[in-house]
């Protein structure tokens, strides 16, 4: 289960519709799937990252302005919904640039390039002629570029329609508008083939290898040496028991200068009687 991240929406009949602040979880990428992915929302712009296997140092592969946004109070929840424009990072080279960016307002419908963004518009290109539509008449955008997201927020206090919102939620889901990116060609990227490195199942099962083939080494040790030495062992206990059966052990300890005698029998004992 996904943690819960705090986001903050700010109503801005102005601009955009508003201003967007938190680092959500992303889990895909329309249907890419990220690694450790996250959707960065900074005011009226947007980043997603994501990190390689094995790796630590987050990476921006895509940014970009939010051309739209709008909170709706739902009951208990607020869903937070936009439209967001990447327009820079290592992934636009997987984006199909040759379509055009069509906008569809009440006012009528766009063909072009958009090129900015502006306070209460969106400014797109056509050609020689460049015209402004205002954000709150725009109905949809369709672009390579441009991805629909929306995010379920659950609020820590009521707050009525048109005052900020501040609220917990677990992830934002992110919706191409056009069918433009070439997942095939993204999964071969660096970032999504772990960098690399192998994958963890690999790892476990080098990792069990390499530990069976350590403790083999010991298992022909165990079974030649183990009943050798304690053979040996018995035969050492065998010999000192019938040496001091033959003797009389006080008198031995007593003429020893109250020391215990050392046998010749003893394992490295020298024939002249010397120590271990």
């Amino acid at each position: 289960m996904a943690l819960a991240s705090n986001l903050r929406f700010t109503p801005q009949a102005n601009t955009n519709g508003g201003a967007i602040f938190g680092r959500v979880p992303l889990e895909k990428f329309g249907a890419l799937k990220l690694p450790r992915g996250r959707a960065t929302f900074k005011s009226h712009s947007v980043e997603i990252s994501a990190v390689a296997e094995y790796q630590f140092e987050r990476q921006v592969v895509l940014s970009g302005p939010v051309l739209k946004c709008s909170c709706i109070n739902n009951g208990g929840q607020s869903i937070v919904n936009g439209i967001a424009y990447f327009q820079d990072g290592e992934w636009l080279r997987y984006l199909d640039n040759s379509a055009p960016d069509k906008i569809s307002a009440t006012t009528g419908s766009y063909e072009g390039q958009i090129t900015a963004l502006k306070p209460g518009f969106v400014e797109i290109t056509t050609g020689q002629l460049v015209t402004n539509v205002p954000t709150d008449q725009i109905l949809s955008v369709t672009s390579p570029r441009a991805y629909n997201f929306s995010m379920v927020v659950t609020p820590y206090l009521s707050a009525p329609a048109g005052e900020p919102l501040s609220g917990d939620t677990t992830v934002v889901s992110m919706r191409p508008t056009a069918d433009v990116l070439s997942l095939s060609v993204v999964k071969r990227d660096p970032l999504m083939a772990g960098d690399g490195d192998i994958s963890t199942k690999k790892l476990v099962v080098l990792g069990t290898f390499l530990t069976a083939a350590q403790l083999s080494q010991f298992i022909p040790m165990a079974i030649v040496f183990g009943p050798l030495r304690n053979q040996q062992v018995q035969q050492y206990h065998s010999r000192f028991a019938n040496y001091y059966s033959q003797l009389n052990f006080q008198s031995a300890y007593t003429a020893n200068g109250g020391q215990f005698p050392i046998t010749r029998f003893a394992p490295g004992a020298l024939p002249s009687g010397g120590g271990l």
